[in-house]
């Protein structure tokens, strides 16, 4: 891919309440500030270089994630990776989260499906949220779907009008909203071909912003 992404900086800014993501990894084993922690397996936090430039923020962990305790397992996650391929990344260079840290999930025939997680546990993980932006300061932020970026950028965003807009965070982090890898991965025939297309022109937006900024 020509020029080579340099993923690493110094941290900036205010203070995080944990000295490192490890030590905050290990204070969200036991986190119970929603009800999500009773159906969980454990909690699934952020994951990655400790100050990558790119994060990419999802909306919940899905039931592979739950199992293996690592964002973006499963299809969605090969699905991911080959999206960040084609700019250059591996998955070992980013850091991979998502807006709550627990399954969102509720008993359907039995047994646990997976559901949109609820504004109310979205706020409360929020406060993983932000350590974890405080914690790795990437230089940018890339969020998949709009629940994502309804958490980070505000509840009034419309994924068809402004996805592949660069927007920025309260802190002053760009950042980039294009379709989360579940929704492609259910389209067929021309929707599909048309999403991968849009996701690869902000694909191609996130990687120059990415040598833009060093």
């Amino acid at each position: 891919m020509g020029e080579q992404l340099e993923l690493f900086g110094e941290p900036a800014g205010a203070a995080a309440p944990f000295a490192s993501v490890d030590i905050a990894r290990a204070a969200a084993r036991t986190c119970t500030r929603c009800d999500l922690a009773a159906t969980r397996r454990q909690v699934v936090f952020g994951l990655g270089p400790a100050h990558a430039a790119l994060m990419v923020v999802g909306e919940g962990p899905s039931e592979a994630d739950d199992a293996s305790g690592q964002p973006f397992s499963g299809p969605t996650g090969r699905l991911l990776d080959a999206w960040l391929r084609a700019i250059g990344l591996e998955r070992s260079q980013v850091w991979l989260t998502n807006v709550v840290r627990c399954r969102a999930a509720q008993v359907e025939g039995g047994r646990l499906r997976n559901r949109p997680p609820r504004p109310a546990e979205i706020a409360a993980c929020r406060y993983w949220m932000d350590i974890e932006l405080r914690l790795v300061r990437p230089r940018a932020v890339l969020c998949l779907g709009a629940t994502a970026a309804r958490a980070l950028l505000g509840r009034g965003f419309q994924l068809a009008a402004e996805r592949g807009r660069w927007r920025a965070l309260a802190d002053g982090t760009p950042a980039l909203v294009t379709y989360n890898p579940a929704y492609v991965l259910r389209l067929e025939g021309d929707a599909h071909a048309r999403a991968e297309h849009e996701v690869a022109l902000d694909l191609a937006s996130v990687r120059e912003r990415l040598l833009a900024a060093g």
